[in-house]
């Protein structure tokens, strides 16, 4: 076991020079600001609540440049000074919430895009919206391959760092999958940063790593031809009947989709502005699909015996409502709001996922309900046949940590992949089979292990730890 050694001193000098480089508004210390930056959405988590209720830096640097995080970083390293990067704040493990305090850097102010191609590739720095790579590639006739639900919020960097699948992975995969993101450059954690870029597939190793293996001051990634997109509900009592309509959606390549979610009844209850469409004990699916192949869509669900409730027909520029403002995270989000006692997991169901669902409904009666996401792409061991597989967010009364062990357990012994959402380590969030991959990269980028410390668990030194007696 490890345990904190103590809180950061800073000296007077270090924190007038922060001032110096970056002008006194851009350098915090009041307890409101210092509480805002140091936190997240880790609450999603009952466990992480807990853990991380008390846990905020002592300054928060917001940067609006690579000069001056340069110079900033020069100074952290100079005093040992933990340093956490923080982008849109809306990660849910607590990935930007520092465990030692000391200075949370907010590169929300480095939001410049630098370009979109002709062949469809955006570069920019860490802070871009994804809402504006969106809407400036979208004039540009492209769109992002993949992004999370708080696209609005969210910046590049976050969610490369932080994330890993989203809207559109149900065509283009996840961030690790082929070439969707093209280049990364990182900034070392140095007295003399230096920069490293990162192409093709070596980029696969800076990716989802908590900002823990050097500060991501630049990206480029690949966008997809802009589709038209029509925002459809669907609604059936039966839930063995929709899914299969649903997975056969998702499964037909033909279809240029966007997202294909299907919730469990009474998940739809949850969304309050919704409440019209979905009728009291109806399970519901969202689909994003291009607009000229809407009426092919709701023909087919008819058919097989599904009704259509809704259509938000398409608008350009995007504006609000956005039906992915209730899909991925952003269900649990609605579900806590209704209910306290709620979280959730992340889960890939893999092949025979029907049987999987049931097995899981028939151990833990009355504990989990299904909100399922169709990804493309990862992992190739447990792809269907048309590379799309069945993901799983779902909703679970939260009874006792022990009881999500029980839970997680059960999902190994039955083969289905968790990315356990209730610890902040990076090991234990996900299978990572390149870790020591990553951790030679921090050893590289971060050799005084000042960067996000404790959150690499596996990776020593963290100069902040003291063994425990």
């Amino acid at each position: 076991m490890q345990k904190i050694s103590g809180p950061v001193d800073f000296p007077g000098e270090v924190v007038e020079q922060f001032k110096e480089i970056l002008g006194p508004a851009n350098v915090l210390t009041d307890p409101d600001n210092l509480e805002k930056f140091s936190k997240d959405f880790y609450w999603y988590s009952p466990k992480l609540k807990k853990e991380l209720e008390d846990k905020r830096a002592d300054i928060v640097l917001k940067i609006d440049c690579r000069e001056n995080l340069r110079r900033v970083v020069s100074i952290c390293c100079r005093h040992q000074i933990p340093l956490t990067v923080r982008g849109g704040g809306t990660g849910n493990y607590g990935q930007c919430i520092p465990l030692y305090g000391g200075a949370i850097l907010d590169l929300g102010g480095m939001n410049r895009i630098h370009s979109i191609s002709e062949a469809g590739v955006a570069r920019a720095e860490p802070g871009a919206r994804l809402i504006t790579i969106e809407t400036e590639g979208r004039k540009l006739g492209w769109e992002l391959r993949c992004m999370p639900s708080t696209f609005v919020k969210s910046s590049l960097a976050g969610f490369l760092c932080g994330g890993s699948a989203g809207i559109g992975s149900v065509t283009w995969g996840g961030i690790n999958n082929g070439d969707n993101v093209k280049s990364i450059s990182l900034m070392t954690i140095e007295e003399e940063p230096r920069i490293l870029k990162f192409d093709g597939r070596e980029c696969v190793k800076t990716l989802h790593t908590y900002g823990t293996t050097g500060i991501l001051v630049e990206a480029e990634i690949s966008l997809a031809p802009k589709v038209p997109y029509n925002q459809h509900i669907f609604v059936c009592p039966d839930w063995g009947k929709l899914l299969d309509w649903t997975d056969s959606i998702a499964s037909n390549e033909n279809l240029r989709k966007r997202l294909v979610t299907q919730f469990q009844w009474p998940i739809p209850s949850y969304f309050l502005p919704l409440r019209r469409f979905m009728p009291e004990g109806c399970h519901g699916m969202f689909l994003l699909v291009d607009r000229e192949q809407s009426e092919v869509v709701i023909r087919s669900a008819e058919s097989n015996g599904i009704r259509h409730t809704h259509l938000i027909p398409y608008k350009e520029p995007l504006r609000p409502p956005y039906l992915t403002d209730y899909t991925w995270n952003h269900t649990t989000l609605w579900a806590i709001k209704k209910d306290s006692t709620l979280t959730y997991n992340q889960l890939n169901l893999g092949d025979n996922f029907r049987n999987k669902i049931d097995q899981l409904w028939n151990r833990f009666p009355g504990e989990i309900m299904m909100h399922l996401e169709w990804i493309k792409g990862i992992p190739k061991s447990q792809n269907t046949e048309s590379g799309i597989f069945c993901g799983c967010m779902p909703l679970i009364k939260y009874k006792s940590d022990q009881r999500l062990r029980e839970i997680s357990n059960y999902c190994r012994e039955i083969g289905i992949f968790e990315a356990n959402p209730h610890t902040y380590f990076l090991e234990g969030g996900a299978a990572h089979p390149d870790i020591e991959t990553k951790r030679q990269l921090k050893s590289e980028t971060d050799p005084l292990g000042i960067l996000n410390p404790g959150k690499m668990r596996t990776y020593q030194p963290n100069p902040f730890c003291e063994a425990s007696a």
